[in-house]
């Protein structure tokens, strides 16, 4: 019997799918409901492989950061949703 319990392939899924844009780390957090370690230890992983990058961005004196997708990380995105929707 299969659990309900997200595997990491559905949650990396929905993070490259909100990066796919740009997102915030709140904005991603809140989305893909997770914790902010879990959150961080995803980005990590992410980023170390050349999936998502961090863009730094300035509006009216505030900086932040957003994660956007690679092009290498819309591969693997794709990738990633053509095996899930074979074990759906």
């Amino acid at each position: 019997m299969v659990n309900n319990r997200r595997s990491e392939f559905e949650i990396m899924s929905k993070l490259l799918d909100l990066s796919k844009s740009g997102a915030k780390k709140t904005e991603l957090l809140y989305q893909a409901n997770l914790s902010y370690t879990q959150l961080k230890s995803y980005l990590s992983f992410l980023i170390e492989k050349g999936i998502i990058v961090t863009i730094e961005v300035k509006n009216n004196g505030n900086n932040g950061v957003l994660y956007k997708l690679t092009d290498k990380g819309n591969n693997f995105l794709d990738d990633i949703n053509k095996t899930l929707d074979y074990i759906r």
